[in-house]
């Protein structure tokens, strides 16, 4: 959906409904930016595994810096819950198991986020108050949201889990897919 602030007349109407019209052909990356340059995408969490979990995230690139993800999440146990990247952008199974593994484009060992090795995809825990729920704040560094490049987190899923991940190889022992997200390209508002 295109937005404009204001409406516009004459020349500056026929313009926009040009542009409104060329939107279709605009490569998927270009669709993503913010108004201010920066790729966004959100995630729908979905319950997964019997759980009552919901939540809705927000992924900003910050060129240079990595990806922040923020949002909030509900339906959980108190406490630790692991938090990753996985790389299938699928979450239809009720296990989320379609999500395949932790993002690991160039393999290596399962970690902390402040590891020197690690899956990109290893984003640590979130942690769910007494009510449950997960105020999210996290800055993953070396992520993009493009679909181009090895770190490319546009198109794959996010998935929470029933356990603290204890960064531990091969997956963190965080147990079972309590929630799963496609990790979707936000339209760009156009700004007139």
């Amino acid at each position: 959906m295109h937005h404009l602030n204001k409406p516009a007349s004459g020349i500056a109407r026929l313009a926009a409904l040009v542009l409104a019209a060329a939107m279709p052909a605009v490569p998927l990356n270009a669709l993503a930016q913010h108004a201010h340059g920066n790729l966004t995408a959100i995630a729908e969490l979905e319950a997964k595994s019997g759980s009552a979990v919901e939540g809705k995230l927000t992924f900003h690139e910050m060129p240079g810096k990595g990806v922040h993800i923020e949002g909030r999440v509900s339906g959980l146990t108190p406490g630790k819950h692991g938090f990753h990247i996985h790389t299938n952008g699928n979450c239809d199974s009720p296990d989320g198991m379609s999500g395949g593994g932790h993002f690991a484009p160039t393999g290596g060992r399962h970690g902390a986020p402040t590891d020197k090795e690690r899956h990109p995809g290893d984003l640590g825990n979130i942690v769910a108050n007494a009510e449950g729920v997960a105020d999210v704040d996290v800055m993953a560094h070396g992520l993009t949201i493009t679909l181009m490049g090895k770190n490319s987190i546009g198109e794959r899923s996010i998935v929470i889990h029933a356990k603290e991940d204890d960064f531990s190889d091969p997956a963190g022992n965080s147990g079972a897919r309590v929630a799963c997200g496609y990790i979707d390209l936000v339209e760009l508002h156009m700004r007139m």
